[in-house]
């Protein structure tokens, strides 16, 4: 089975002036993916490669998945929703399957307006994708398709064509479990201009502690969990080791406000430091990646907290 993933070909032109950023997602869907048994695995970077519909449909016709999935946020809904539709036109039994912030949320719209969607993937895919690509792969699409928990689709029943939503998935437990196969990503691409350097967005964490109206993301990770910092150091050592690179901006946020020890902004940076300083050069030469020129971190002290104010929350990335 060849399983194809796209990232729709949208520009803003915002975050893009500061490069080209790496789509993480792809990773995370194909390692697990991969880890489940599905190794035939593609992945088309539509944006960063800039292809217009003519050069996708040139490859997703020399492809020949078996299964087409997409993402998509709000503003690229209409070019992820225009992709899947290439796909289908050019192979009708190719299951199309769309995931994202945009659909998890907006499934009844998007499978009014596009019919040519199989299926949604609603909340984060790692774990409802596998299930879903068994089913096809046993034969047991679109039969059994209300067995599986964290989908949307529609289907014709009595009364007419409806759109159905079986019951929400559990999220991902255990994020540390999840391989990701960042190999299938063209690293060259992805460059981060302001230092002129290769970048890479391994998740730290998932979710967020608060609840704030304006934003989406708790809602869709639905609950808080932070990955073990030595699984983390161990992966972007696998990045800097295997795909090169000067530094790795890490965009996850830690939250301060609430005085919870998982939490906690200094957990965080006392526990990166730590397992940071396990991977420093040593005197038989071991592996490592922090500066020589920079003085050992064993035992530096945290910065000290300002009374009565939570420490600053927001992107953290490790010293050089």
């Amino acid at each position: 089975m060849r399983i194809l993933l796209i990232h729709p070909n949208y520009h803003s032109g915002g975050a893009e002036i500061a490069g080209n950023w790496p789509p993480a997602w792809a990773a995370y869907l194909a390692g697990s993916l991969k880890s489940a048994g599905f190794s035939d695995v593609r992945f088309i970077d539509a944006m960063t490669n800039n292809l217009l519909e003519d050069d996708l449909a040139a490859l997703l016709k020399a492809e020949k998945p078996d299964v087409v999935g997409a993402t998509a946020i709000t503003p690229s809904i209409y070019k992820a929703e225009r992709a899947l539709r290439i796909a289908k036109e050019l192979h009708p039994d190719t299951v199309t399957i769309l995931g994202g912030v945009h659909a998890t949320f907006m499934y009844q719209q998007v499978l009014s307006e596009a019919p040519w969607i199989d299926a949604i993937v609603r909340g984060e895919g790692e774990e409802i994708l596998i299930e879903l690509v068994r089913a096809i792969d046993d034969g047991r699409w679109p039969a059994e398709r209300q067995s599986i928990k964290g989908l949307a689709f529609a289907e014709t029943g009595p009364d007419g064509p409806r759109i159905v939503a079986t019951q929400a998935a559990p999220t991902v437990k255990d994020l540390d479990a999840i391989n990701p196969d960042w190999g299938i990503l063209e690293w060259d691409k992805y460059r981060y201009i302001p230092l002129n350097c290769r970048v890479a967005i391994p998740n730290m964490a998932r979710g967020c502690p608060f609840t704030c109206s304006f934003c989406s993301q708790w809602k869709f990770w639905r609950d808080y969990r932070i990955r073990d910092p030595r699984k983390v150091v161990d992966e972007i050592e696998t990045l800097v080791q295997r795909f090169g690179g000067e530094r790795r901006p890490l965009a996850q946020g830690q939250d301060a406000a609430r005085r919870r020890p998982c939490v906690r902004r200094r957990y965080s940076a006392d526990a990166f430091r730590s397992a940071r300083v396990r991977r420093s050069h040593t005197a038989n030469g071991g592996p490592g990646w922090r500066n020589p020129a920079q003085p050992p971190l064993t035992g530096t002290p945290a910065p000290p907290r300002m009374p009565g104010r939570p420490q600053r929350s927001g992107p953290t990335r490790l010293p050089r």
